[in-house]
């Protein structure tokens, strides 16, 4: 089958080949700059303060909340890098039963809730280039259950 279609397109399967495999060298080392790709979580050092966070949140009506995060040893910034250093310094994703419908670079974020019910409110810190927070406790992330009347 692949044979009929290369030979409709009037190119060489060999050259197909080539640039297949000249993009699969190449494009992680784009990629990486070079480098070995980085981590997927931003690990602090088993020396460094674990940060927390906790979150609370205050109606505000019409379905929005203000959703207030109380992080410790930790401090927000709207500064982002391409590769942070392993230091408590970034801002929070805020997720709403799985989604994610905000990135909090400071400690106060307003978010909606128009459907009824009890939705979970997950965040989790992250440093400067995005990536999870993960201390010597594990994920540094808060939850709040907010429940929006019927």
């Amino acid at each position: 089958m692949l044979t009929s279609i290369f030979s409709r397109l009037s190119v060489c399967p060999c050259l197909i080949a080539a640039l297949l495999v000249t993009l699969v060298i190449a494009a992680p080392i784009v990629n990486a700059k070079g480098r070995p790709p980085r981590a997927v979580f931003l690990i602090l050092p088993e020396t460094q303060t674990p940060p927390r966070v906790d979150v609370q949140a205050s109606a505000l009506g019409g379905g929005r909340y203000l959703i207030k995060l109380q992080a410790s040893d930790f401090m927000f910034t709207d500064l982002c890098v391409a590769d942070a250093e392993a230091i408590p310094v970034g801002h929070a994703h805020v997720h709403v039963n799985g989604e994610k419908v905000a990135s909090a670079y400071t400690p106060i974020v307003e978010i909606e809730l128009s459907e009824p019910g009890t939705h979970v409110i997950d965040v989790v810190l992250r440093g400067q280039d995005h990536r999870p927070i993960i201390a010597r406790d594990g994920l540094v992330q808060g939850q709040l259950h907010i429940t929006v009347p019927g």
